[in-house]
């Protein structure tokens, strides 16, 4: 399976109870998502330098939620 040009690498995945946490890469860093339950995927839309720091970013998102 060919990979689509505007996928984008994901290079860290965490799960908390009821959610899932992930990170992927682009060319100027690194960006949060989180699903929730229902299937809900969001983001902050901000960018990160570093993995972890977008990692920690989701990891509040879904402590505080």
């Amino acid at each position: 399976m060919d990979a689509t040009p505007d996928a984008t690498p994901v290079v860290q995945i965490s799960a908390r109870v009821g959610w899932i946490i992930e990170v992927s890469q682009q060319d100027n860093g690194y960006r949060c998502w989180v699903v929730n339950r229902e299937l809900d995927v969001l983001s902050d839309g901000f960018v990160y330098s570093t993995s972890s720091a977008a990692l920690a970013a989701g990891r509040l998102f879904v402590e505080r939620n």
